[in-house]
């Protein structure tokens, strides 16, 4: 909106990137400049993907066509919401999140279970695409325009991408396919997401461990974009050895993207559900809060998800089999209404098991947990 002055907002002051030595992981930088150089060059962006699928679930996406400005005013924005909002209007836009299924409104913290019955420090507010559907808070309404426009551009363009990138990698005929299961005309439960972790009392345990903030989980959605923020708190579980979680970095201006269980259904677990948590951060950057924008992308509510066998030549070479049984197979709706009833609500979600994984039953299919 150039030439236009935004409204004011309450400024976020994110930490400074950590000095500490940090075992990070090493993730598959896209640049998304190259996506519209033609054919071959989307070919290779697709191989790319196809790599990172395939082994961690995970990828960093570079010059996407969203400034690390306009990233920074989306924090500000979210982080205004949380500041100008009294405690009386948060309690009447609560999400009915067990009630529901739906994370659309304000989390508060509290909700989630974490270790030791430790209940979370994480205050959320997710925003539907379609912003009329639920009412909004007085103290957002003046941002809405720039959300909007946020919103659009992340599903319309950069997700879209993403999905046409994923049909290259799997040879499916139609490069839309994924994106025809997204439609932006249709509803689902995709969500905008404004996050914050209240680090107001660090506490460690007593051999040095740091506190876990969010279990170890798959997230329920299709694909989860985070945009880059510099708090090193985000850890990734390697596939290749479960008792091994490392940092993921921060790249100013970038987005983080992971695949969550729908993906995994879809391609019989060939493409990776990334396995991920949230733990406190180094000791340099303890006592700060983390301000985070993500974009959570979940199929068009009827699409129903099971492997996609007929559809991927690549898939049936791989040998890999049906995630679910045709009458077990839930819709998008369905599955995202119950696994958000549920998350967080049990022991699972804490990590309260004698094993590295606990599987939970979320109506006809099954999730799990990591420690």
């Amino acid at each position: 909106m150039p030439g236009q002055k935004l409204p004011e907002v309450d400024h976020f002051v994110p930490v400074e990137p950590s000095k500490e030595p940090i075992e990070f992981v090493e993730l598959k930088v896209l640049d998304f400049s190259k996506y519209n150089d033609g054919p071959e060059a989307r070919k290779q962006l697709a191989e790319e993907v196809r790599q990172a699928m395939t082994t961690q679930g995970f990828f960093t996406i570079i010059n996407h066509g969203i400034s690390q400005s306009e990233i920074e005013r989306q924090v500000d924005i979210g982080h205004t919401i949380f500041k100008r909002t009294p405690p009386e209007e948060k309690e009447s836009l609560k999400a009915p999140i067990v009630e529901k299924g739906s994370y659309f409104g304000f989390k508060p913290r509290g909700h989630w279970r974490l270790m030791t019955g430790k209940k979370d420090n994480i205050e959320n507010f997710n925003v539907s695409r379609d912003m009329k559907q639920t009412p909004q808070p007085t103290a957002m309404k003046p941002f809405i325009p720039e959300i909007q426009k946020f919103i659009d551009f992340t599903h319309n363009d950069i997700l879209f991408k993403i999905y046409r990138l994923f049909a290259i990698a799997l040879e499916i005929n139609d490069e839309d396919f994924f994106v025809k299961l997204h439609s932006y005309e249709k509803h689902d439960e995709s969500w905008l997401r404004y996050m914050e972790y209240y680090d107001e009392n660090p506490v460690n345990t007593a051999n040095g461990e740091k506190t876990l903030w969010l279990g170890g989980h798959q997230d329920l959605s299709a694909l989860s974009l985070l945009f880059s923020q510099p708090m090193s708190s985000l850890q990734v579980r390697d596939y290749d050895d479960d008792s091994k979680w490392k940092y993921v970095a921060h790249t100013p201006g970038a987005i983080i993207v992971n695949a969550g269980e729908i993906v995994k259904w879809w391609t019989g677990d060939y493409f990776k559900a990334a396995i991920h948590r949230v733990i406190e951060p180094p000791k340099d950057q303890r006592g700060h809060d983390r301000s985070s924008v993500f974009y959570f992308a979940v199929p068009n509510d009827d699409v129903v998800i099971n492997t996609l066998l007929e559809e991927s030549p690549v898939l049936r070479a791989a040998g890999v089999e049906r995630a679910h049984r045709p009458e077990d197979a839930p819709t998008s709706k369905e599955w995202v209404n119950a696994r958000v009833k549920m998350t967080g609500q049990k022991a699972a979600f804490a990590g309260e098991s004698s094993g590295g994984s606990v599987v939970e039953k979320v109506g006809k299919v099954t999730t799990t947990w990591f420690r």
